[in-house]
């Protein structure tokens, strides 16, 4: 279930941080240390520790699309330079995000194309 949609630039409320941002991905809920798969297949380009979105795996899958799946457990299972397929499992869902921490818990998925966030629902099957 998506309980935070992509906003498309428009300013939603976020709870944890009191205020009004825009949201560049979807909140997908998702108990605690439930594997995170792939989207679809490409290099993992980034494992990081994101100051407000936690711990956070990011994929290009050529073309200038990338997913980026964030608030994951501390530790992914994948490294920086690695190579996935669709259904991959990359890590598990964590509550590192400090940015959405009162929200249930979730993946926060994210696409980009060519840096320009986008609809990841638009890439999705149904």
């Amino acid at each position: 279930e998506v309980f935070n949609p992509y906003s498309g630039g428009e300013l939603v409320k976020n709870v944890t941080l009191n205020d009004w941002r825009t949201h560049d991905g979807l909140d997908i809920a998702s108990a605690a240390g439930t594997e995170v798969k792939a989207a679809a297949a490409g290099t993992v380009t980034a494992v990081l520790q994101d100051a407000m979105m936690g711990t956070t795996v990011v994929v290009e899958h050529g073309g200038g699309l990338t997913s980026t799946y964030s608030n994951l457990a501390s530790v992914p299972t994948v490294a920086v330079g690695d190579t996935v397929g669709a259904g991959s499992v990359l890590g598990s869902v964590g509550g590192t995000a400090i940015a959405e921490s009162a929200l249930a818990s979730h993946l926060h998925f994210s696409m980009s194309l060519d840096g320009s966030t986008v609809d990841p629902l638009e890439y999705l099957p149904n």
